[in-house]
């Protein structure tokens, strides 16, 4: 679900009391371990861009580091935001828009760990309708998932940045999020562009629709996803968290040394995101390939650091879209505490354990 929290609900949730999830005690003469439930922002646990966690998981590396992991589907990235916010997670994986909405109400959250960056959203036309820039979208309909979702306000900021006005010279149509009703808008041309998250436009794709890309640049410069908690209960857990960042760490190097690993290890964990169509083009395989542009951090040795300005950008331009919003500073909802914990690893170990793997789902 990519639909955004409202002011109302997300205020709402911001006055529950948050509850308190403590590691078991130590039995004496072992070391001490540490939990956390992380909730992932999809009904499926995994999606094909997560291989980072999967990997830390799959190959032990959270368990060595004392820390058990409960990995916990949710509804959407706006669920994710809110069981977070309520005490029910230790911490979540919500896109960036659900993140930085609950920012610019005044919530209390904090990105610890940048897991990707990149646009989750994007701006498509098909491929025959001759339309090459944003401006060319004055007067056109519009297809959006839904009223609400988390593109909108990326559409709409980016519209004005291109000279149209999105509340009087375009039209947002919901024709949803890459099944059968997206399918015949775009087909029998009741739309004239399609704005949505790339997930679904990869289901549009192995549907045999081919679509350009006109999202604009400064979007890959944006956060997309990172291990998202509330300061008290990052202040409750620093250990268990200290200890998720530098597995996660683990994990994302690992696949950089063997991107095919990593895509084996999806492939065992949901088979169905990578079924082909006749044309041999999976969903899976489609998001696997643009998450090796957004997961890969901009410094190997700096895994997990934020883009200050980058997230500023994105914060500033949300701020934009409505004036229930207020103004965020970047650093005070960005944590870099546990970088450092983060990236202290063995990388000769990591690349050793990548050069080993045996593959399974071939």
């Amino acid at each position: 679900m990519k639909k955004q929290l409202t002011f109302a609900a997300i205020a709402a949730i911001g006055a529950l009391t948050l509850s308190a999830c403590t590691a078991p005690a130590a039995e004496p003469g072992e070391e001490e371990r540490y939990s956390i439930t992380m909730g992932m922002a999809s009904g499926d646990t995994y999606t094909a861009e997560w291989w980072g966690w999967l990997a830390a998981d799959t190959l032990g590396y959270y368990d060595e580091l004392g820390l058990d992991v409960e990995f916990v589907a949710t509804g959407g990235s706006g669920d994710a935001m809110e069981q977070v916010i309520a005490g029910n997670l230790d911490a979540g994986n919500p896109s960036a828009p659900a993140f930085g909405e609950a920012a610019l109400v005044g919530l209390e959250v904090v990105n610890i760990f940048t897991y990707s960056s990149g646009a989750i959203f994007g701006i498509f036309v098909p491929e025959d309708s001759g339309i090459t820039d944003l401006s060319q979208l004055r007067g056109a309909n519009i297809g959006i998932s839904e009223p609400g979702g988390g593109e909108v306000a990326f559409l709409e900021a980016a519209l004005r940045e291109a000279g149209v006005d999105p509340l009087t010279e375009a039209t947002f149509i919901p024709i949803g999020d890459g099944g059968p009703e997206t399918l015949a808008a775009l087909e029998n041309g009741s739309v004239d562009a399609y704005s949505t998250a790339y997930n679904d436009i990869f289901a549009v794709q192995t549907a045999g629709i081919y679509l350009d890309d006109l999202t604009p640049a400064i979007y890959n410069t944006f956060p997309a996803r990172g291990i998202i908690s509330t300061p008290s209960r990052v202040a409750e857990k620093p250990e268990a968290f200290e200890r998720f960042a530098r597995g996660t760490a683990m994990g994302i190097y690992f696949c950089l040394q063997n991107q095919e690993a990593c895509r084996d290890m999806m492939k065992g964990a949901i088979p169905a995101a990578f079924e082909q169509n006749a044309d041999g083009i999976s969903q899976g395989d489609l998001r696997f390939e643009l998450s090796l542009q957004q997961v890969p951090p901009a410094d190997i040795n700096r895994i997990g650091q934020h883009d200050v300005d980058g997230t500023q950008a994105f914060l500033d331009l949300i701020q934009s879209t409505s004036p229930d919003y207020i103004s965020v500073n970047a650093a005070d909802v960005l944590n870099s505490d546990f970088i450092d914990f983060a990236n202290d690893f063995d990388r000769a170990r990591v690349e050793a354990d990548a050069a080993a793997y045996e593959f399974q789902n071939q």
